[in-house]
């Protein structure tokens, strides 16, 4: 049986320093775009064009002090408009907080699992920021069945869910081992900003881990590298409170 000795953990973490040097060598080093060949492939799946954002009906103080992660959702749907504003608002936070990353090809990709929307089809959708509009790129299951889309089946009551993926293959490829925490203090940074923007409608919702990898995989493409998933937001309106 092999003992570990002190002189043993000082190499070990003496090899760890020297990575974290290279690493951050790496991050100094000026960046190259991502290769084409890292980048994932294209869907072609039909257009949804959504209305414009719909317009705040509460302002950041009034919302912000008050803000809590809701798990139990009124069965009513939501609104286009209201969907464009949360996804506006979270490529929004990237496009301002990250221009680099995203001229250099690690942008984000912000998905929507529509269930209860108004004027779109239940079904997996990309978002097109550039023109407001959604490709749908696979069909979801509903009612009980779309429990299996989750870890915890409450989620598959929310009208919607915002799902983030990034391209862990290309941000690796620009900043080594960085790169991942990188995507994910984006994806987080995005997700609160749809979170907000949502209770700015006096909408109710929570950031949480996402859809089944697996699920991801089969309807988007997500390989966890060229196309990883991040984070998600479930958005709709809260479940009444009980009579007191």
């Amino acid at each position: 049986m092999s003992v570990t000795t002190d002189q043993d953990r000082y190499r070990l973490l003496g090899d760890l320093m020297i990575d974290s040097r290279l690493d951050a060598d790496a991050v100094r080093r000026p960046l190259a775009p991502v290769p084409a060949y890292l980048m994932p492939a294209p869907d072609q799946g039909p257009i949804v064009e959504l209305p414009a954002p719909a317009a705040p009906r509460a302002t950041l103080d009034d919302v912000l002090p008050g803000r809590v992660a809701v798990r139990d959702y009124a069965p009513g749907p939501i609104t286009a408009a209201e969907v464009s504003a949360i996804l506006a608002a979270a490529e929004t936070m990237d496009a301002q907080s990250w221009p680099g990353e995203r001229a250099g090809g690690v942008g984000l990709e912000f998905f929507c699992a529509a269930w209860r929307v108004t004027g779109v089809d239940t079904g997996l959708y990309r978002y097109l920021p550039g023109r407001d509009a959604l490709r749908r790129v696979a069909s979801l299951p509903t009612g009980p069945a779309a429990a299996e889309l989750v870890i915890q089946t409450e989620f598959a009551d929310a009208a919607a869910l915002l799902v983030v993926t990034g391209n862990l293959a290309a941000s690796l490829d620009r900043h080594g081992s960085h790169g991942h925490r990188l995507l994910l203090s984006r994806a987080g940074a995005a997700g609160h900003a749809a979170w907000l923007a949502a209770l700015r409608l006096r909408l109710a919702g929570t950031v949480f881990a996402g859809l089944l990898p697996h699920v991801l995989r089969e309807r988007a493409g997500a390989d966890g590298y060229h196309r990883a998933p991040l984070l998600a937001f479930a958005v709709a309106h809260p479940a009444a409170e009980p009579a007191a």
